[in-house]
């Protein structure tokens, strides 16, 4: 590919929070303040699904060992040499409902999702696959809005399973449903049991 000039992507770094933006004042804002203003609502759509993916790294890292999110890779989490795709479902949304929400996880065959035109052309007939070895399908398992509590980790669940097979139960599709696992007898684990899960398969 010729180019005159590649201009390769700034690496990111970890902020603490405390990093303050460079503007003539006094009371300068700091990254915290936009953290509080733009992600407080953890169980908003936005962020739920970045929040399974990061109570994932916890439980397979310390934290320290955890780099900062990627998302744009093909897959969400890396652990002793395999992929993991993380997908997240919740009974009650960041609004108001008639009725609780049926669960299924959409989403779990993808596209290339990462490309750069300095690196390939374009692949507009990659067919869409299953990008990783493990699926994590997680779930805030509670039905209540007066004590739902997202930071409470007895209110999740984890269907945890290969690729191989979560082809077989989704009969090859790009999603399926709770009802779909609980026919195949697939059961959910808890945080604590996350990793040992994982590592078994």
């Amino acid at each position: 590919m010729d180019t005159e000039k590649l201009y390769v992507r700034k690496q990111a770094i970890k902020l603490s929070g405390g990093e303050r933006f460079s503007i003539h004042k006094v009371k300068a804002p700091t990254v915290l303040d936009f953290w509080q203003y733009g992600f407080s609502n953890l169980n908003s759509n936005v962020l739920r699904g970045a929040l399974a993916e990061f109570l994932v790294e916890c439980a397979l890292k310390e934290l320290d060992a955890i780099e900062i999110r990627n998302p744009w890779g093909d897959y969400d989490v890396e652990y002793n040499g395999k992929k993991i795709e993380v997908k997240s479902c919740s009974y009650l949304q960041d609004w108001d409902q008639p009725k609780l929400s049926v669960i299924r996880w959409a989403g779990l065959k993808a596209k290339s999702l990462y490309w750069s035109s300095a690196v390939g052309d374009f692949q507009k007939n990659e067919q869409k696959e299953y990008k990783s070895d493990i699926y994590v399908l997680a779930l805030l398992n509670h039905m209540e809005t007066e004590t739902l509590d997202i930071l409470d980790l007895n209110q999740w669940c984890f269907y945890v399973l290969s690729k191989e097979t979560l082809k077989v139960i989704s009969r090859d599709k790009s999603a399926v449903s709770l009802s779909t696992l609980q026919k195949h007898n697939v059961e959910p684990v808890g945080f604590d049991a996350l990793k040992t899960k994982i590592e078994s398969l």
